[in-house]
């Protein structure tokens, strides 16, 4: 039985802001949701913010975040420098200015530095601002450029941390620049680095409107080049990042079933913004839905799947199910 390493990105324990509102709940500092994580039990990894809030980790306190996440055996997974900051509103390893770009490549060699520090095997960058509003307004083939040659520098840096490319369609630029898996794969062939490869969040590819499973069968053909992932849930038209399991259920389940088939042993990572629920308990749920996804698509048999595969018959297939789920 296969058993998936269950993470989360850390923020996520506190009730987020929308751009309309904040909602009501408790804002818990590092420490406080590293004691939330713990006392679940289910946690066994967390990603980490590189930053100056209280909510995330630095050079002042990484001794302290190290060693109450060791309190509850929990290993830090990822750090995540913010590349969708301030500093980079026109971009990061794709701004059109040289300064911010080198700032960019700085910043996330920094956090290389930091993970080595900490024993952290992987880097995790979603470049929010790299992409374009109007028209006329960039250079393709540069931004194309640019990003190919900053991303070598910085796997070069340290070939033994990963570093995961994470693609989204838009928001908060109107057309992002890493805007679909398939790109992206495209692009870290042209980085042509074993250290570089692809961050799939599932809600980005479902309004991206992306087979989730193709993502992972073409992402792991040459190389295994999927490094990681972020588990949430949406309605394909919007990245809601709602609780893992409550919306879609075939096209998890034929998600699940291609992670199995191709070897997939990295983190199922929950990122999810808990608006009106209760963080921990949604972080909890949607871990428990993964765990049993694995579970369902185990029982029925990797080789009845492979079965209504090879068979191609749609029809076939909703009966197969409708008589597994309903008789």
């Amino acid at each position: 039985m296969s058993s998936p390493k269950l993470s989360v990105i850390l923020a996520n324990y506190n009730v987020p802001a929308d751009r309309f509102t904040s909602y009501p709940g408790d804002h818990l500092d590092i420490f406080g949701q590293i004691k939330a994580a713990g006392k679940q039990g289910i946690v066994k990894g967390v990603e980490l913010i590189m930053g100056e809030g209280p909510d995330c980790i630095n050079y002042k306190n990484r001794q302290d975040v190290k060693a109450a996440l060791d309190v509850y055996g929990i290993e830090p997974i990822a750090i995540l420098p913010i590349t969708w900051g301030t500093d980079f509103v026109k971009g990061s390893l794709g701004a059109g200015d040289p300064v911010t770009r080198q700032k960019a490549i700085d910043l996330v060699k920094n956090a290389m530095d930091f993970a080595a520090e900490m024993n952290c095997p992987y880097v995790g960058q979603w470049p929010g601002q790299d992409g374009w509003d109007y028209f006329f307004e960039v250079d393709y083939q540069q931004l194309y450029e640019t990003w190919v040659t900053g991303m070598q520098v910085l796997a070069d840096h340290n070939p033994s941390i990963k570093l995961g490319i994470e693609p989204k369609p838009y928001e908060p630029r109107s057309f992002s620049f890493i805007n679909t898996a398939t790109k992206t794969l495209m692009l870290i062939r042209d980085i042509d680095r074993p250290n570089v490869g692809l961050t799939l969040d599932i809600g980005h590819s479902l309004y991206g409107h992306e087979s989730l499973a193709e993502v992972v069968a073409l992402a792991q053909m040459h190389g295994k080049k999927l490094f990681h992932l972020h588990m949430n849930d949406n309605y394909s038209d919007m990245d809601w990042d709602m609780a893992f399991g409550s919306v879609n259920f075939l096209r998890h389940v034929e998600f699940i079933y291609w992670l199995i088939r191709t070897g997939y042993d990295g983190w199922h990572s929950v990122d999810i913004f808990p608006y009106r629920t209760n963080p921990a308990d949604t972080i909890f749920e949607s871990m428990k839905w993964i765990e049993s996804y694995y579970e369902f698509v185990e029982k029925i048999g990797m080789k009845k799947l492979a079965g209504l595969i090879e068979q191609r018959d749609s029809i076939a297939m909703m009966r197969f199910f409708r008589e597994l789920m309903f008789r």
